[in-house]
């Protein structure tokens, strides 16, 4: 039975992504074993992004590909495990902020742009592969995460064993190095052949998808240069800005009416996402934090 003051999970469009790319990697276990590894193959090539799919018009796989994660070698479990978990833990944020609408056209437009960079810098090579794996979009993610929260304290665990503390901006950084010597050495091949079964230019093509939403899709911005960075000018809605709000106080000495009114204003975060709140709600969020926490 639902309590009166229940409301669904503003992570709940998280966990069906999730949910589904899981279901998707079970389904990859089970198929070769229930109708063979030719069954399997054809799956293949019909949802994961190559030449040969694109030759045949599977225009899809530009997206598709993204569900599928490889079930061999050493670290197969890793892959789709890691995937995952960085969907997790970058979408729990930003997801709650940009409103389900805008976190898909994200997630989407990073898959989407990861997978045409992928398909161009490989369609000339002498061995053409296919491409698999959500971590395209996992990039799109992290940069607009990047970018609204740059100096965030957080921790990374190296090889999941070595703790170490930085900032989004940083990791980002050093993610844009490593994927782009990782191109250079492992997918053109400049000094010899592939060490690593690694697409870094879906990597770097996922990025630059995060970069363009936010620059031409959340700020509306089409000069050139970098775009700002300050989270107010990117959540706020075409509706909020027109929207004549009035002017409203609140009586923050009196705790009972403070939590309504952060009821009010965290139920309306749910219902329309972060970018809906004028700078009164902001202001009001900011204030009672400080003293609902004493």
């Amino acid at each position: 039975m639902r309590e009166p003051q229940y409301q669904p999970s503003p992570l709940k469009p998280l966990y069906w992504l999730i949910g589904i790319i899981v279901g998707v990697f079970i389904l990859q276990l089970l198929i070769p074993k229930w109708f063979g590894g030719g069954a399997y193959r054809a799956i293949a090539i019909l949802f994961s992004l190559s030449e040969m799919g694109v030759g045949n018009g599977y225009i899809w796989s530009f997206i598709s590909y993204s569900f599928l994660h490889t079930t061999q070698g050493s670290f197969w479990l890793l892959h789709v495990l890691l995937n995952c978990l960085m969907i997790f833990w970058i979408g729990r944020v930003m997801l709650p902020l940009l409103g389900p609408q805008r976190f898909f056209t994200l997630y989407g437009l990073a898959v989407f742009l990861g997978g045409l960079v992928w398909f161009t810098v490989n369609y000339w090579t002498k061995t053409p592969g296919l491409l698999i794996g959500a971590s395209a979009g996992v990039m799109g993610i992290f940069v607009a995460f990047a970018m609204h929260m740059p100096n965030q304290p957080m921790r990374v665990l190296i090889f999941l064993i070595i703790p170490v503390d930085t900032t989004p901006w940083t990791l980002l950084k050093v993610l844009l190095i490593f994927d782009s010597v990782g191109l250079l050495i492992n997918e053109l091949e400049l000094f010899g052949s592939m060490i690593m079964p690694i697409a870094h230019s879906a990597h770097l093509g996922g990025m630059f998808g995060g970069w363009v939403f936010v620059k031409f899709i959340l700020n509306k911005d089409f000069t050139i240069g970098t775009p700002d960075i300050k989270p107010p000018r990117w959540f706020v809605s075409d509706k909020t800005k027109k929207a004549k709000i009035g002017k409203f106080k609140i009586n923050f000495t009196n705790r009972k009416e403070l939590q309504k009114e952060v009821d009010r204003i965290l139920d309306k975060i749910n219902k329309e996402g972060f970018g809906a709140l004028s700078e009164e709600e902001r202001s009001t969020l900011d204030k009672a934090k400080e003293l609902l926490n004493r």
